[in-house]
């Protein structure tokens, strides 16, 4: 079929097909990505008085186009689904509508064009997952090799094979990491590979896109908390006997990958790579978790999105804002620390009748995880007050001006890696690692940074030394 990649603002000029009559003339137009709101067509049309466009001029002027498009040009097809018109402009010659659609297939299945697009198979491409899950479709060893007469040389044996990692059930999903590989390069001399590891979801019966998203949702939270940064989603594809793999004489023979392009997490794929930014380790690597341990994540998520949402939205965007780094790690941190109950320690502070103050749910954290901050800060209680301290010096514009920035800075990194370690302890797999994180290279180098910038904690207050 050529080419059948549609890159961002690359617009693509073409014919779109619905399923009201396709012996009608076609409805010319545009298809292109935008990298914030997903695919989009426009679509020309003179509004009035021209049967040539009266089927386009009927879409916009009652603002309901079709429900499904299939798009046509010469060396692309693609299925495209949830339409929802977001513009309709009225020119002096020509109006022009903006249709953006909530999926679109970079294929053209088989069956009604106007059924709604479910798949059996959805496969999510994850910044960070192949590095730390350190799965890879290609294994080599060398040999020398030497035949009478000939100097020896060396041998490269290479399998290209996929690889399973962990699978694990998710409610009625099948959730496997496992790594895809294809051939590269076709125009250049060489063997070329694309290998990723990849998340996929499988149910028994063909799902909607979104049940399979939101599946996938609660693994990238959580990778996103061992790695300390925003795991993005960089693609998807799909693999449903919709869009059948057909030889040259019609037999449908299996399935193909096909790239997806949903609405919802469209941004992510054009975000920067944030895989090599993060300056923390992750605290947990592959080995240490079980299929059990994802499975319970997945109920765990659906649970605690209270403590558990906050901190993700913040790892998921780029420059954030050290105020806004403390205010969500510290949404998060109020609420586990209400889960958590009491810890040994923590009556001093608590207010009159014994009740919870934010600084004691910091403590109950940072007591949970047992960082040593005694470099810095004279207790756990003391440190627990200035974190709290500064939250609310944040949150409430009655307590004068914002901390200083360095202050901040400094609290916003506390309370990430407290709230992060506090939640992956949860799981069973979790407890040792986390352990010893809290006393690993990361920790103390925060805390020694602190050291270096002047910066200690006294009386419950992030302190500048002289």
């Amino acid at each position: 079929m050529g080419q059948s990649i549609l890159e961002p603002e690359n617009k693509r000029t073409g014919v779109f097909i619905h399923g009201e009559n396709e012996d009608m003339p076609c409805v010319v137009g545009a298809l292109w990505i935008d990298p914030s709101l997903g695919v989009l067509a426009e679509i020309p049309y003179i509004g009035f008085g021209t049967e040539q466009f009266a089927t386009p001029a009927r879409w916009f002027h009652e603002e309901q186009a079709p429900k499904n498009l299939v798009f046509r040009s010469e060396d692309l097809r693609v299925s495209l689904f949830g339409s929802r018109i977001i513009r309709a402009t009225t020119g002096t010659h020509i109006d022009v509508g903006r249709i953006r659609f909530r999926e679109a297939v970079f294929a053209e299945g088989a069956g009604d064009i106007e059924d709604e697009l479910r798949v059996t198979k959805l496969v999510s491409h994850i910044d960070g997952l192949a590095k730390w899950s350190g799965l890879s479709s290609v294994k080599w060893d060398t040999e020398f090799v030497a035949a009478p007469g000939e100097p020896r040389h060396n041998r490269i044996n290479y399998v290209v094979e996929p690889e399973h990692g962990l699978d694990w059930l998710q409610g009625s999903a099948r959730m496997k990491l496992v790594t895809h590989w294809r051939h590269e390069g076709n125009s250049r001399s060489g063997i070329h590979l694309m290998d990723d590891a990849v998340l996929e979801s499988r149910f028994h019966e063909p799902r909607l896109v979104s049940d399979h998203l939101k599946e996938h949702r609660k693994f990238r939270a959580l990778l996103s908390l061992i790695l300390g940064s925003g795991a993005n989603f960089r693609g998807h594809s799909i693999r449903d006997r919709r869009f059948p793999y057909k030889t040259l004489d019609g037999t449908v023979r299996n399935a193909e990958y096909e790239r997806l392009v949903a609405a919802s997490t469209v941004a992510d794929h054009y975000r920067p790579s944030v895989e090599s930014a993060t300056s923390d380790w992750p605290i947990l690597s592959v080995n240490d978790l079980s299929s059990s341990d994802l499975s319970w994540w997945a109920n765990e998520y659906e649970r605690s999105e209270r403590f558990v949402l906050p901190t993700i939205s913040m790892l998921q965007r780029s420059n954030v804002f050290a105020e806004d780094r403390v205010i969500n790690a510290s949404m998060s941190i109020e609420a586990l620390g209400a889960v958590l109950g009491q810890a040994v320690g923590e009556t001093s502070t608590l207010r009159a009748k014994r009740k919870p103050t934010t600084a004691t749910y910091f403590y109950r954290v940072a007591k949970a995880v047992g960082v040593d901050a005694s470099p810095v800060a004279e207790s756990t209680v003391e440190l627990a007050r200035a974190l709290a301290n500064t939250y609310n010096d944040i949150k409430h514009a009655d307590r004068g001006n914002f901390p200083d920035g360095l202050h901040v800075i400094y609290a916003g990194r506390l309370s990430l890696i407290l709230i992060r370690m506090a939640i992956l302890q949860r799981l069973s797999g979790g407890r040792q690692p986390v352990a010893s994180y809290a006393s690993s290279w990361p920790v103390r180098r925060l805390i020694e940074g602190m050291k270096t910038d002047g910066i200690c904690v006294q009386l419950g207050k992030f302190v500048t030394l002289p």
